[in-house]
This record gives structure tokens, C-alpha cells and sequence, in this order.
């Protein structure tokens, strides 16, 4: 309560100020909670639209605590013992808080007040008019009419014909409605007989609750609660819908339970009209050091196979300490063909595998260590049997990067022990070794860096033919020598342009691997990253030999102010010195004399227009092996155009093209194009259709994209309506771009 209290009037004053009239203003703050829902936090309104948040929420709060309150008035009446009155233009004010009206009576005796005339009340937030009212202070209670208010920075307005404040602790509304909607004719209007909001439990209760799109009534509740604040609470959620050739209309109905404050569950019945009713089920938990999340979906009677479909998933994190963490993840599905049918999209209609696993992991100064336990689930028919994932039971594996006193020396440490287990084929245990000793020097023109290691692997094997030799062995040294410069010069624009020159050389003996199994290795996907890198295999069942020198250039153009990259060409080749002889297969050899020559080109010419190109060219073969080349254009006019186009040979060439098309201050059209050249077959296809108001936008978009290798396609049509500041209904296509805008 205010401590301190200033009035000024035009005319005299007479009798004395009762103390407890510096409280009049404060009731009318008890008109706020009738208003208290969830928030979402202020921010920039787009375009000409105010935002559409129900209560927005300023980043700093006036702070009103020794605020004084001025009174201003053009007569004072006001004794000892009689009731005190404000006439004519009376404002009473603190801080952002201003009330006025032309009317104000106190009755000192029994702390009640009373506003017979029209009020008008605003703040940081709230705009608020109200024909009269009255409030008692020491019963806490009062009664407002005809209330119409709004907040500041937003479009969301409301009105009551009653609002009852009872002891702070409940308000009652008869005839309220909201919406985020400007003008006297909303697009959309919420409204309920009565409302009353319980303050001490954040629940409130409406009873005739209404949703009328224009003047069409869509929605009708003749009863239902909602959270008023944070605290959540068990209740239905919006539901979605959407249509699939395959699946028919799909309706989906959450309902949200509350469990307790750090416990959850989400129950969604889904509704797929040519498969049946599917119970899904999320639960959650979170502890001080821990998180839970469980799911699943059981369709008991799929009508289309006859069968019962399933999946769950499990995972679990946990901090034991600040140094050590715990985690597991477990996720299985009833058949193969469950993402085929249920799936999303193209990357959830396309798992191999689904991979479970265990997982503690330490860290330290120096240090790291991790312990696994995995296993998968094969979902593709087309993989054999012996080329399926081994289980990992379990994988121990260690790395130690430390500093040798204060002259650059350090050594590193890489070991990994695992288990390898497998239904078909050759199983057994793997130990991998290596230990190096590092020097390197930095400065701001370049570095150095010397390495020198021995890598030691040896394995227990099972399930061997009888001729193989079930402990095998390899040992073999790896030196490196890496070295880089760091130029630049100012260029006539003021910018800087780096020039930046690499040479790294590896050596690694020759040692015949042809006997050792093959239990997680591949060849790495060549990129710029290959040519630095000590091994061209994944795994430690193969180590490559290597005489080879890689030659690098990098150059690029800064902008001094924002630091801005204008344009950046990275350039690279490895130089085989002895040609490589160990491989995995046949398609695993490389080239005799060098590997491919790798360009890449990053463009910024305008702040909203990024490009890139990326190839790998065989020189000796003079043949494209890896191109890929993107643009992402953002106009003025709000239009972006994404395009990229990929291609690795005898694989991969298609292309990707998103366009994003206002029309107009309204309407958009969005459409996606993925194509593969090399299968002349669309990969994936969207075109949509968008209506966005101040206060509700209207989606509908139609998609086509891949659900199985065979070339099988599934076509959906997604409809969303999103209300401004209550809620979406139906079901949103899958984003259009995955990056920001440049």
C-alpha cells in the first residue's frame, strides 16, 4: 500500500482526507484477474496488425510500490465522518495506472466506494470502461457493469454486462465474450452466459460457451473448465483433422491430464476411417535430475489388414552428477510396414532400423568415456540378414586429450572395447588402441601440428569357419604433419578478404586387413572434412594406408562493421603419394593418383539472397562425381524461393524447389516441388493455399510424397483454422522451410 499521497484540485478543499480513500484506485486493479489467462510474451506485431495476444505481457512492469497517488478534481467534499466526494473531471493516478471518471463517492465507515458515473481505467496493459460500479474494501467484494475493455499493443477486446469481484478470491461474469478481432463486427467472437473465474485454484468455469465464425455459430459447450494462469490443468485439446488416400479422414482429440506438477499424460484417441480406432498415449516426468518420456499407440483392430498394429517409445535422461550422464532410448513397432502406413512423411516412411540403446557417459578435464548398450529393430525386407546392424553388448569407449608440461606437447588417447552380437554371421569381441603424442604451435598468422600414434586392434572371435583364425591382430603407425597460414588485407570496398592456405600430409604403412571381419565399418562419405582426416573408414575393423599429401585454400570477404561473410571458396585435393591398397570391397578402391577435387562456393551478394555450390570433380576421369547447388531468395514482397539441386553419381539426382507467394496484404500460395531426375518419379509434392487475417488464418494444402521404396505414394490434404490468441484447429502441412530466412 502507497505510503505517500498527493492531491491537487481546482477549487478549495474542504474537511479532512480520509487515509484509507488513498486505496480507492486499488480495486479497480481487481478487474484484472477477471482477464488473468495464460500469456504469450509480447513482440513486434506484423505489418499493420496489432498482436493478436490475449494479455501481452511487457518486458518491464512500472514499479508502483512507493509510487505516489495524485488526485485531481474539480470539487472535494469530504469530512471527518461523512462520505467523502470527487465531482467533475476526477482522475486519480500512480505510476502508469489512471482512472477517470466525474463522479467518486467513499463512505469512511464502512471503506465502500462508489462510481454512479461512467469510468474509465487504463495501465501499462489494460484499457478498461465500465457505465458504473462499486466496491467495499473490507469485504473485497464489488459489482461493475456494461464492462468493455482491451490491452495495450493488442487486438484482443472483451466485454460483460456483470462483473462480481467476491473477497478477491472469485469473479463472476454474466455475458462476456472476447475476441482478437478489431472493429464493432468480429470475424470471430467467443462468448458465454455466464463465466467465473476461481482465483486461489486457476480454474475457471464458463457455462454457454459459443463460437460463432462472422455470425455463424460452429461451436457450442454447455459446460467447461480452462486454466486462468500457469498452473496446468487436465482438459481436451484442440482436436486436428486431416485426409489420406490410404487412411481416409484421420480426426484426432487429445486429452491432457495433470497428473501432478512434475508428472503429465496426454491420451489421443485417432480416428482413421478406413482403419479403425488408435489410443495414443505420452506420459511425462521430470525430476530435479531426471526426465521421462513414454509413448504409445495401439490400434487393436486394423479393419484394413485384420491385425493389431502397435508402437512405443521410451527415453530417459538422467544427471547422476554434474560430470556423469545417463540415458536410454527404446522405440518398436508391431511390423515393417507400420511408417509405411502411419508415417508422416518421406523421412519417417523410409527407416531401415529403429535403434535402442543404453547409454552412460562421463567427462572430466581431459577426458571422456562412454559405455552403450544397443540393439535395433530391422524394418526394410530388402536387407539380408547378414548385412543387418550387430548389437553392441556392450561398447566401452574412452578418449584423452592432454597437455605434456608448457611447450606444446600433448598426447591422445582413442580406446574402444566392444561386443558384437548378431544372429547370422561371425560375432565376437573388438579391443582398438590408439595412443599419440602431439606438438603444435598457434599463432595469429598459422599454425603447426606434428602427430605420431600407433593403432593397435585385436579381436576374439565366434562363430568362425574353421579354417579363420579367431584372433586375429593388427598393429600399425600413424604420423601426420598439419600446417595452415592466416592472411588478409583490406580490399578498396573496406572489407577483408582472408587468404588461408593448408598442407597436410599423412602416412600410414600398409598392413594386410583382408582377414579381419567387418562389424561396423564403411568408407566415409568424401567431403571437405575427408581431406584432413586420418582414415577413410568408419569403425576401427579397417585403417587405411596412406602416403598422401592434401593441398587446401581457403579465401573470403568480411564485412569489418557486422562481420558479414560476403562470400567464402574453399578448395582441396588429397595428392596419393604410394596409392592406396586397403579397401572394403571392390567399390571401396580409390583412385591411383588422387582424389576427387573438391570446390566450395558460398555467395551473399544482397542480405537477402544466399547461394552455394559444391562440386567433386575426377580429374583423371574427367566426370562429375558430387554436385550440389542451392539458392534461397527473399524479396521485398515477402516472396522466398528456394532451390537446390543434388547429384552423386550412379545414386542421387534430383531437385528441390519451394516457392512462398503472397498475393496479396492477404492471400499466399506456397508450393513445393522434389523431383528425382535419376527415377523420373516425384518425390514430393505440396501446393497450399493461405488466408491470414489480423485475427485468423485460413490453410489448406495438398501433398503427395513417397510412403515406401516400391514407389508407393500417399496423398493428404491438410486443413487448418487458427483463431488469433485461442487456439488452431485441424492440421498443419509440415513447414515449407527448415532454415530462416536470409
Amino acid at each position: 500500500m502507497p505510503r505517500r499521497f498527493t492531491a491537487a484540485f481546482s477549487l478549495g478543499v474542504t474537511g479532512g482526507w480520509p487515509s484509507a480513500v488513498r486505496r480507492m484506485p486499488i480495486f479497480l486493479l481487481l478487474l484484472a484477474p477477471m482477464l488473468a489467462i495464460p500469456r504469450p510474451a509480447l513482440a513486434q506485431a506484423a505489418g499493420a496488425c496489432p498482436l493478436p495476444a490475449l494479455a501481452p505481457q511487457l518486458d518491464q512492469m512500472p514499479d508502483r510500490t512507493d509510487a505516489p497517488i495524485i488526485a485531481l478534481a474539480q470539487t472535494l467534499n469530504a469530512g471527518a465522518e461523512s462520505e467523502a466526494e470527487l465531482a467533475g473531471r476526477v482522475e486519480i493516478s500512480r505510476a502508469d495506472q489512471l482512472l477517470s471518471t466525474s463522479l467518486l463517492q467513499y463512505d469512511p465507515n464502512t471503506e465502500r466506494a462508489r462510481l454512479p458515473a461512467p469510468l474509465r481505467y487504463s495501465d501499462a496493459q489494460l484499457q478498461l470502461q465500465a457505465s458504473n460500479g462499486r466496491y467495499g474494501f473490507l469485504e473485497q467484494s464489488g459489482d461493475f457493469y456494461d464492462v468493455r475493455y482491451g490491452f495495450t499493443g493488442s487486438s484482443a477486446q472483451g466485454g460483460a454486462d456483470t462483473v462480481h469481484l467476491s473477497e478477491g478470491r472469485r469473479s463472476e461474469l454474466t455475458g462476456i465474450w472476447f475476441t482478437t478481432c478489431a472493429g464493432d463486427q468480429p470475424d470471430w467472437m467467443l462468448s458465454a452466459r455466464e463465466l467465473e473465474l476461481q482465483h486461489d485454484e486457476g480454474v475457471g468455469v464458463a457455462r454457454g460457451a459459443k463460437l460463432k465464425l462472422g455470425r455463424v455459430p460452429v461451436l457450442y459447450l454447455p459446460y467447461m473448465t480452462f486454466p486462468i494462469d500457469d498452473r496446468r490443468k487436465s482438459g481436451f485439446l484442440y482436436p486436428s483433422l486431416s485426409t489420406a488416400n490410404d487412411n481416409g479422414l484421420e480426426v484426432a482429440v487429445p486429452y491432457y491430464w495433470n497428473i501432478a506438477p512434475q508428472r503429465d499424460a496426454t491420451v489421443t484417441p485417432r480416428l482413421y476411417s478406413e482403419r479403425g480406432l488408435m489410443l495414443g498415449l505420452e506420459y511425462r516426468q521430470l525430476t530435479a535430475r531426471s526426465y521421462t518420456t513414454l509413448a504409445a499407440d495401439v490400434l487393436p483392430d486394423d479393419r484394413k489388414l485384420d491385425e493389431q498394429r502397435w508402437r512405443y517409445q521410451a527415453d530417459w535422461r538422467m544427471a547422476i552428477d554434474p560430470s556423469w550422464l545417463a540415458n536410454a532410448q527404446l522405440e518398436r513397432v508391431s511390423d515393417n510396414d507400420y511408417f509405411t502406413d502411419f508415417g508422416g512423411n518421406l523421412a519417417q516412411t523410409s527407416r531401415q532400423y529403429l535403434r535402442s540403446q543404453a547409454t552412460l557417459s562421463g567427462a572430466g578435464r581431459y577426458w571422456l568415456f562412454t559405455a552403450l548398450l544397443d540393439d535395433f529393430q530391422v524394418l526394410d525386407d530388402d536387407v539380408a540378414l547378414q548385412s543387418q546392424p550387430y548389437k553392441r553388448l556392450p561398447r566401452l569407449a574412452f578418449s584423452l586429450d592432454a597437455p605434456l608440461g608448457r611447450r606444446g606437447f600433448g598426447t591422445t588417447v582413442e580406446a574402444e572395447a566392444v561386443y558384437f552380437e548378431r544372429d547370422v554371421g561371425v560375432t565376437g569381441a573388438r579391443l582398438d588402441l590408439l595412443p599419440s603424442l602431439v606438438w603444435s604451435s598457434n599463432r595469429a598468422w598459422g599454425f603447426f601440428k606434428a602427430a605420431a600414434g600407433y593403432r593397435m586392434t585385436g579381436y576374439e572371435l565366434e562363430n568362425t569357419t574353421p579354417a579363420s583364425d579367431t584372433s586375429p591382430r593388427r598393429g600399425t603407425a600413424i604420423v601426420s604433419l598439419d600446417s595452415g597460414l592466416y592472411l588478409d588485407r583490406l580490399t578498396p570496398s573496406g572489407s577483408t578478404q582472408t587468404l588461408e592456405p593448408r598442407i597436410y600430409y599423412l602416412y600410414v604403412p600398409f598392413e594386410d586387413q583382408s582377414e579381419l571381419p567387418d562389424f561396423d565399418t564403411s568408407e566415409f562419405t568424401f567431403g571437405f572434412a575427408q581431406l584432413f582426416h586420418s582414415n577413410r573408414f568408419t569403425g576401427a575393423d579397417r585403417q587405411t594406408d596412406a602416403n598422401q599429401l592434401t593441398l587446401a585454400l581457403s579465401t573470403r570477404t568480411l564485412n569489418p562493421s557486422s562481420g558479414r561473410e560476403s562470400w567464402s571458396v574453399n578448395l582441396g585435393q588429397i595428392f596419393y603419394l604410394t596409392p592406396p591398397r586397403v579397401t572394403l570391397d571392390e567399390d571401396t578402391a580409390v583412385r591411383p593418383n588422387s582424389s576427387p577435387f573438391l570446390a566450395e562456393l558460398n555467395w551473399h551478394p544482397l542480405d537477402r539472397l544466399n547461394t552455394r555450390l559444391g562440386v567433386q570433380w575426377d580429374w583423371e576421369n574427367r566426370e562429375l562425381d558430387v554436385g550440389v547447388a542451392a539458392i534461397d531468395y527473399l524479396t521485398t514482397g515477402g516472396s522466398r524461393l528456394g532451390f537446390e539441386y543434388r547429384y552423386r553419381r550412379d545414386r542421387l539426382d534430383q531437385f528441390d524447389v519451394r516457392y512462398l507467394w503472397p498475393l496479396n496484404e492477404r492471400w499466399s500460395l506456397y508450393s513445393r516441388v522434389n523431383y528425382s531426375l535419376a527415377d523420373s518419379e516425384l518425390q514430393e509434392g505440396l501446393i497450399g493455399l493461405e488466408y491470414e487475417s489480423c485475427c485468423w488464418a485460413l490453410r489448406v494444402a495438398a501433398r503427395r510424397y513417397l510412403k515406401d521404396r516400391q514407389g508407393g505414394t500417399r496423398d493428404g490434404l491438410f486443413v487448418e483454422l487458427r483463431l488469433k490468441g485461442l487456439g488452431a484447429f485441424g492440421r498443419r502441412s509440415p513447414p515449407l522451410f527448415y532454415t530462416p530466412a536470409p
